[in-house]
């Protein structure tokens, strides 16, 4: 009772500012909350050709860019954001992702439901944006899932075109940023909704003389790989079957026989989009383990992940490719494009 009490407390101090907020003569940071023609269509009919490109990445400070040229118009998935992009004409395509002011959302009675990306396209050619969300069962427009829109003009809220299987699709009015929000009250009412989520995996070989290192990260699906991975560049990443369903905050725990130490014995699952991506959970585990087996239980003890992780690969600080796959960071790579027809 405590909890409900405490969250209703938090949802009124919130929600009440909104609630007397002034209506703004701008249209540009009017909110428009009536209902849309918004649609969750998984038919296969629904289909056109994808394009799937590996961006041009870089990195600094612990600030990841990501570029591309598009070569002609057409719909094209970004393979480290997952962020589609349909294109009217031919343009040149750059984003990173920025940090959320979360303030500025409570005062509109919004919280995160993805990351929020910095988006340049000098030929103004991008018409649609598609991005990418964590729902596990269908949206319906009523739910309470949008896109906020900030520029130097203020912060302005678009009602989804189209939600599909996977992404949230808008009209794109002229790029600045663009990031996923739910609805605060709404979200509330569905706070035992589970997620899709991630579990990522880092390895860390001499962490001390007779020691080596596992850190477990558990976040939202729709986190880009990349953005935790310039985070962490003295522990080699290791490549498992991440998804998994996890509820925000539920309290989880992890196993692993293996091991010497796990810390913490457990920790609250929340849906945090950076700027800083902190492990979940840390393994000690000897130095001459090959092997090890990892566990996530969620509070009920039921098993939601495993995996067993190998450890005998090759020292990562060996020769490195300077062009990576999904998930990779390709700091001088060219530009990688592939087609396949998209599926809704």
């Amino acid at each position: 009772m405590d909890f409900f009490n405490t969250n209703f407390d938090f949802l009124t101090e919130v929600w009440s500012p909104v609630m007397n907020m002034a209506p703004s003569d701008d249209p540009d940071l009017t909110q428009d909350l009536q209902t849309t023609d918004t649609e969750f269509d998984l038919s296969e009919d629904n289909t056109e050709a994808l394009s799937h490109f590996t961006p041009e990445v870089s990195s600094e400070r612990e600030e990841t860019s990501y570029r591309f040229s598009c070569p002609h118009p057409g719909v094209y998935q970004c393979d480290l954001t997952r962020l589609r992009f349909t294109m009217s004409r031919e343009g040149k395509l750059s984003f990173r992702v920025v940090q959320w002011d979360e303030q500025l959302l409570q005062a509109a009675g919004k919280v995160p439901a993805g990351p929020l990306f910095d988006i340049k396209c000098p030929e103004d050619a991008v018409s649609q944006l598609h991005l990418p969300h964590c729902e596990t069962t269908p949206v319906l427009p009523s739910d309470g899932l949008s896109v906020v829109h900030i520029s130097d003009h203020g912060m302005s809220i678009l009602d989804p075109q189209e939600i599909t299987e996977t992404h949230v699709v808008v009209d794109v009015p002229h790029l600045s940023a663009f990031g996923l929000v739910w609805d605060l009250i709404k979200r509330f009412l569905n706070i035992e909704k589970p997620i899709s989520a991630q579990v990522l995996l880092f390895h860390q070989r001499t962490y001390t003389k007779l020691l080596r290192k596992l850190t477990v990260f558990l976040l939202p699906e729709n986190v880009p790989l990349q953005e935790v991975k310039v985070q962490r560049e003295k522990a080699e990443y290791i490549e498992v079957p991440s998804i998994c369903q996890l509820i925000k905050g539920h309290t989880y725990s992890l196993d692993c026989s293996e091991a010497c130490k796990i810390q913490p014995a457990s920790a609250l699952f929340d849906l945090k989009y950076g700027p800083n991506y902190h492990p979940t959970f840390e393994i000690r585990l000897k130095l001459g383990t090959e092997e090890a087996t990892v566990t996530v239980q969620d509070q009920e003890k039921i098993l939601v992940w495993e995996y067993n992780v190998d450890l005998t690969g090759p020292d990562p600080s060996g020769p490195k490719s300077t062009k990576e796959g999904r998930g990779g960071c390709s700091l001088f790579g060219q530009n990688l494009l592939r087609e396949c027809p998209i599926q809704f």
